[in-house]
């Protein structure tokens, strides 16, 4: 009989774009709007209903504002397993939560937003299952495109399946808006692409930067 135990963990990175117009006379102006939108506080309300959604805890958290812009969070989380049945309880403090904001300023008439969610979880739920917080979030849920890589790295004693249907929803929810690009053909690694229609995207210059350049 296999044990019951979890030598695994599940990784899932999300990188969220969003354009927005602007001019060489307004541009700082325009990114210091942009920097108290995704403030640290609101980043953080975020990073608490994922740990909450993954049943872990928050043991620690780090955070920095950059000068003039850009944000950066790190929660370190735990997950209580019984193990065997018993009373004891494994702490798997190596699991993480992180979030990073970037800003691209060097195209002309448009500034780039890049927000990278980084969810690294031992916890037995599925890390899909943190979709439903960011779908139910306006501030995240606004992009113009968006990245989702998904990691299964450990020995797999238990041979934890992920639940594809919670990303099935997900993507079957986006495709009146978006085109979807999926590289999963491994179970252990998954690579999807999100990229907004054309003519739904705000700014149309950025369309053509996501078409040929979103990596």
């Amino acid at each position: 009989m296999k044990p019951n135990i979890t030598n695994t963990s599940q990784s899932l990175i999300l990188n969220s774009y969003y354009g927005y117009s602007c001019n060489d006379k307004n541009r700082l102006h325009k990114n210091r709007e942009i920097e108290q939108r995704y403030c640290v506080h609101d980043l953080m309300d975020i990073i608490n209903g994922i740990s909450k959604t993954l049943n872990t805890k928050i043991l620690h958290t780090s955070q920095h504002s950059f000068n003039p812009s850009g944000t950066s969070l790190s929660s370190i989380i735990e997950s209580d397993d019984v193990i065997f049945g018993a009373s004891g309880v494994a702490h798997l403090n190596e699991s993480h939560i992180s979030f990073h904001s970037y800003f691209e300023n060097s195209i002309n008439n448009i500034i780039i937003l890049r927000l990278e969610l980084h969810v690294s979880s031992c916890s037995r739920k599925n890390v899909y299952s943190i979709l439903d917080n960011l779908v139910n979030n306006n501030l995240f849920n606004n992009y113009d495109a968006l990245t989702l890589d998904f990691f299964h790295r450990g020995i797999n004693l238990e041979q934890l399946e992920g639940d594809q249907q919670i990303l099935n929803l997900f993507f079957k929810n986006h495709l009146k808006d978006f085109d979807l690009e999926a590289d999963d053909s491994f179970e252990s690694f998954k690579h999807y692409k999100l990229i907004k229609k054309k003519e739904k995207i705000n700014v149309p210059e950025f369309a053509s930067y996501l078409s040929q350049y979103l990596v």
